[in-house]
């Protein structure tokens, strides 16, 4: 674009909005999305040409290089792998895990259920080491409910055979 083209503009490179082409003088085309300009008065050459502004409810272009390095929604943390939308990973919500341990051992199983809730809730509103502290209370509440359930099944099991044992050795002789 040289200066002759657009007589009575500064070049480029002084203006506010670089590298946007200025509005077209007279009847020739406009820029879709825009209204046309309005008519000079005077004539052709005559008058002041016609104002430039960007239609209502369009925000103006942002300053050169004004966007870069952002990567999208949250904000980059250091030790978070991203997935290709920029969003990090869900964290895992153990919830089958959870609802198992609550028939192992409800005592625990009861809150690694409510704390398996809770992950993809926190992660949807943005609040991913809320989701991830969670997802870690729900897998240790149902880690240590599915030890102590096991166990305790390995002991009732364990009890009903010596148990089975010891009344069959002890059984008192009814020949007379």
């Amino acid at each position: 674009m040289s200066q002759e083209q657009w007589p009575g503009r500064p070049p480029p490179e002084d203006r506010g909005n670089a590298g946007t082409p200025p509005p077209p003088q007279g009847g020739g085309p406009t820029q879709p999305g825009y209204p046309p300009p309005p008519p000079t008065s005077g004539g052709p050459g005559g008058g002041a040409g016609p104002q430039y502004s960007p239609p209502q409810g369009h925000p103006p272009n942002p300053p050169p290089g004004a966007y870069q390095g952002q990567t999208g929604w949250p904000p980059q943390q250091p030790g978070y792998s991203t997935q290709p939308g920029g969003y990090p990973p869900r964290p895992a919500s153990h919830l089958g895990w959870a609802i198992v341990s609550l028939i192992l051992f409800w005592p625990l199983g009861i809150p690694a259920v409510i704390f398996a809730a809770q992950v993809n809730g926190k992660y949807a509103s943005g609040d991913l080491p809320g989701a991830e502290d969670s997802s870690g209370k729900a897998r240790l509440f149902a880690l240590i409910a599915t030890i102590i359930g096991v166990v305790l099944i390995v002991l009732t099991v364990l009890m009903f055979v010596v148990a089975g044992f010891w009344a069959t050795d002890n059984v008192p002789d009814t020949n007379y």
